[in-house]
């Protein structure tokens, strides 16, 4: 409050100094202008015959007076100004006392005017004096002014005079407000200006800090896509390393279990059937894990698919207990098993469930040289805990936080006596999140660890004893068919990928492109997927003649590498015996088999299963490329099974040798792969996806859907190169 008086104190003694100034240079032109005028008459009159004494002595007397003001004017311009006025009102009542002018009086208008502006009040006395000696000058005789005229003229002088005045003093207050408030708008922008001037500079700065921070966010993204393509290869390498084993072991496991009349006439005990029958299906389980680990070196785990099936948990957890047994023959660790009864039976996906008590198992048996392992299961409010504990070493409490951390070891040192490449929990936990669940562990060092994770219940579960009703069930929607997807391709692991990937549908495998119309017509899919090499090469018209949704696309296939290679076909290691003996049975004339491979292990494995069909073969071996081609030239094959991978001249190698040889160029070929080929071949063409309805239009509704979709899981990928110097300089 104290500021704004101080403000308007200001802007008072602000306009009191403008009208001060004002006054004073109309003083001063006035004065100069008395001056050169009288001056000039009295010169003009000192010719004149008879001389004007009377008009001389009144311009003498205007120039004194013009002197006069001008001598004050400096030192005491107020007292100039009241001569000024005051001088020519006694000089202009003296001019109408001697002069018989009549327009003498009226003169009194201008007098009023300039009065008005140097001394406030002065046009009043003026006006009253001019009038009041006219009056008496005419009442006398001794002048005839007109009197009505005169009264009216300075009447009107005066109002003219006063509204002139105001509207001066008016516009000069206007004008030094604006003044004032331009001087304000000044120092603000001044301030403003300096102001922006340190943004500018600090834009600057961070301009340059963004260009840095963008330089260090492209080599962060180039390390963690380089960590990710790393961890992406290791996972592949070690899935792919352990096929070749398997094969070996679900193969024998395969034949020993479906087909023991190959060994002859050998007694088998029930407990030997019953231990062949154990690794034939653990090997089996293990070759899913296998896929789940191939899977997650191509996709996010965040998106692994679910197939969910109602479940008992107690005999599913009971029997995953009787796997892990295994584990603990021998050993002073032994594995004890405690499972309420009031498990109830829920919506899970079996594999996915009995792999993470396998993988807590399998750490828990790790680290325990000597004691007890125990799995508990138990119902609490809303959900299941099933818990892992051991009586090892336990876990340090800063080591807790990463245990679950993909590729994260605890014991990180060359010298670790625990061998595993870091997946198992990360596994496990994305396979429980999938779940709706939560996974943890509680460790002290020395005394132990505890690892334990959730399944849900929710509200509609059914409790054990459901599996054992009399009477029937109400149906419910749950027990529809889930609706149909055709997926088109010669490779039956195309569809198992598809179906892994994509739960809520059934997926069926059409391995004949000419059956399509027909498999619609029996299944009525609710979409065909195509399988197409990313060149865009068909060997066959897939289109359907059924206005069905049509979706082409490329998903890795070993009919690619087939196709590419010119061979009868590619099979990946560990190959089924039943596809093995298709692929065989469909060259009819094949007797004399050549087996090139460097396992030893393969040969006899696909030994027995020919042995399984009853049917003579010939069947040789070769262990490297450059002893299999000289089998081949030394008797020509009926069918050569040839391994990719092996020292001196590979799988490639012999092809070309075989092509290159006219006694050689038909022989049929069978591959036999641990490595997908296929996805090279996507990595180097690209992909694409096609999605039409033949002999129908898609809807722009459809359309926008399909858009909606696609856009909602398609990242965008920026590199430094998209960002341009342009960009910054925009924003410099």
């Amino acid at each position: 409050m104290l500021r704004a008086i101080w403000a308007r104190v200001f802007a008072y003694e602000g306009n009191v100094a403008n009208r001060e100034g004002l006054r004073r240079q109309l003083a001063h032109h006035m004065a100069l202008a008395l001056m050169g005028a009288s001056s000039l008459a009295m010169w003009m009159a000192l010719p004149t015959k008879p001389f004007p004494l009377a008009a001389f002595g009144l311009w003498a007397m205007l120039l004194g007076l013009g002197l006069s003001v001008q001598l004050l004017l400096d030192k005491h311009p107020t007292l100039a100004r009241h001569v000024l006025v005051w001088g020519l009102t006694a000089v202009l009542l003296r001019a109408m006392w001697q002069f018989f002018d009549p327009w003498l009086p009226f003169l009194s208008l201008l007098l009023i005017f300039v009065g008005a502006i140097l001394v406030s009040g002065s046009e009043f006395v003026i006006a009253g004096a001019a009038g009041a000696l006219a009056t008496t000058l005419n009442y006398i005789g001794a002048r005839f002014y007109p009197l009505p005229d005169l009264s009216l003229a300075l009447a009107l002088g005066l109002l003219t005079a006063w509204l002139a005045v105001h509207t001066i003093y008016t516009a000069l207050d206007w004008v030094w407000s604006m003044h004032q408030e331009v001087n304000r708008l000044l120092e603000e922008t001044r301030a403003h200006r300096a102001e922006l001037s340190r943004v500018v500079k600090s834009l600057r700065l961070s301009n340059t800090l963004l260009r840095r921070t963008q330089r260090e966010l492209i080599l962060a993204r180039r390390q963690a896509e380089e960590a990710q393509r790393m961890k992406e290869q290791f996972a592949a390498n070690i899935s792919h390393e352990l096929r070749t084993p398997l094969s070996l072991i679900l193969g024998f496991s395969e034949v020993m279990y479906l087909t023991p009349e190959v060994y002859g006439e050998v007694h088998w005990p029930p407990p030997l059937r019953r231990d062949v029958h154990h690794i034939y299906r653990n090997s089996r389980h293990l070759l899913e894990m296998i896929d789940d680990v191939l899977d997650l070196s191509r996709f996010e785990i965040v998106g692994f698919p679910l197939n969910k099936e109602p479940t008992p948990l107690e005999p599913l957890i009971q029997g995953t207990g009787e796997i892990a047994e295994d584990l603990f023959r021998g050993d002073p660790a032994h594995l004890d098993v405690k499972i309420t009864h009031d498990l109830p039976t829920l919506e899970i996906d079996r594999t996915r469930i009995r792999q993470v008590l396998l993988n807590l198992l399998k750490n828990a048996r790790r680290f325990t040289e000597a004691g007890t392992v125990m799995l508990e299961a138990k119902r609490t409010d809303g959900e299941v805990v099933i818990s892992v504990s051991d009586t090892g070493p336990g876990i340090p409490r800063d080591k807790l936080p990463h245990i679950f951390d993909e590729f994260y070891q605890v014991d990180q040192s060359l010298r670790r006596s625990h061998q595993g490449a870091g997946l198992g929990l990360a596994i496990s936990k994305r396979f429980v999140q999938a779940h709706d669940g939560r996974i943890w562990a509680e460790s002290e060092e020395g005394c132990g660890a505890t690892f334990s994770f959730t399944l849900p219940i929710p509200a509609h579960a059914l409790p054990a004893s459901a599996l054992y009703r009399t009477h029937a069930a109400e149906p419910s929607w749950s027990d529809e068919p889930r609706p149909c997807v055709l997926v088109i391709d010669s490779d039956p692991a195309v569809a198992s990928f598809v179906h892994r990937h994509t739960e809520e549908y059934e997926v069926v495998h059409v391995e004949d492109p000419r059956r399509l119309d027909a498999e619609i017509r029996r299944h009525h899919p609710r979409a065909v997927v195509c399988n197409v090499p990313p060149e865009g090469d068909q060997t066959h018209d897939c289109s359907p003649s059924i206005s069905v949704p049509f979706i082409e696309c490329s998903l890795p296939s070993q009919a690619w590498v087939a196709h590419d290679l010119a061979v009868a076909a590619c099979l990946t290691k560990p190959f089924a015996a039943e596809r093995l003996l298709r692929e065989i049975q469909q060259l009819n004339d094949a007797h004399d088999i050549l087996i090139v491979d460097d396992d030893r292990g393969i040969g006899e494995l696909v030994k027995r299963i020919l042995a399984t069909t009853g049917r003579p073969f010939d069947i040789r071996r070769a262990y490297d490329g450059r002893e299999g081609l000289t089998a081949m030239r030394s008797q020509r094959p009926d069918l050569v099974l040839l391994d990719l991978i092996m020292p001196n001249v590979d799988g490639f190698g012999v092809l070309d040798e075989m092509q290159g040889d006219v006694d050689l160029a038909d022989v049929p070929v069978i591959l036999l792969t641990v490595t997908s080929y296929a996805e090279d071949t996507l990595a180097q063409h690209g992909s694409q996806m096609i999605i039409r309805r033949p002999g129908d239009s898609l809807q722009p509704a459809e359309v926008v859907r399909c858009l909606r979709a696609a856009i909602g899981v398609l990242e965008p990928r920026y590199d430094e190169a998209s960002v341009s110097e342009e960009t910054f300089s925009h924003y410099a």
